[in-house]
């Protein structure tokens, strides 16, 4: 069977579908991989997925322990694809999607008092998204003082953060990919 492969967790080895017409892009096994052993257990966290494609990254946390996930993808044909994979593997309870912009979404989230212990942005490659994402999340108070903003990125693209205000990233390199983790306080390598 096609599709993409989870790669830990109790759905480890199962496969949830992908999109079809080149219409979105997902992370590969391999980053996946890496993000949650860059990031270590997400036991019980809860967990944000922005532009999150085909929803690998929302199923593979689920799969590995969060407690809640919220996706966000813009596109109407992905978020019915998310939601038919969480129903199938019977993951939607723990699991909101928002078929939201993730400039609208972030700052109604924020409103509504949400707050996330890791964030997964994976927004599409070299248009301009990173560092306005990465400042986007930075500036607003959804995350906890320890989270972990992990943004999966191009090469050719880099992160910005501010100086001087206790925000550290460390990067890793896999081909094209870059995964930038992005933490407040110090502590990180």
């Amino acid at each position: 069977m096609s599709g993409i492969r989870i790669t830990g967790g109790k759905c480890k080895g199962r496969r949830i579908a992908a999109p079809t017409g080149g219409y979105a892009r997902f992370t590969s096994a391999k980053v996946r991989e890496a993000v949650f052993d860059l990031v270590g257990s997400i036991d019980g966290l809860s967990v944000l997925d922005l532009f999150a494609g085909a929803g690998s990254f929302t199923v593979e946390a689920l799969s590995r322990g969060a407690g809640s996930v919220t996706a966000v993808e813009a596109n109407r044909q992905t978020v019915a694809l998310i939601r038919n994979n969480l129903r199938i593997l019977e993951m939607d309870k723990n699991c909101q999607v928002l078929n939201m912009d993730v400039r609208y979404a972030v700052p109604m989230l924020n409103r509504q008092g949400r707050r996330f212990e890791l964030v997964f942005a994976d927004p599409p490659y070299e248009m301009g998204h990173v560092s306005t994402t990465v400042e986007l999340l930075i500036k607003s108070p959804i995350c906890h003082p320890r989270s972990n903003i992990v943004v999966e990125h191009s090469k050719r693209e880099e992160v910005r953060i501010p100086s001087g205000q206790g925000w550290a990233v460390k990067m890793r390199r896999y081909g094209d990919t870059v995964l930038s983790i992005v933490t407040c306080g110090a502590g990180v390598s």
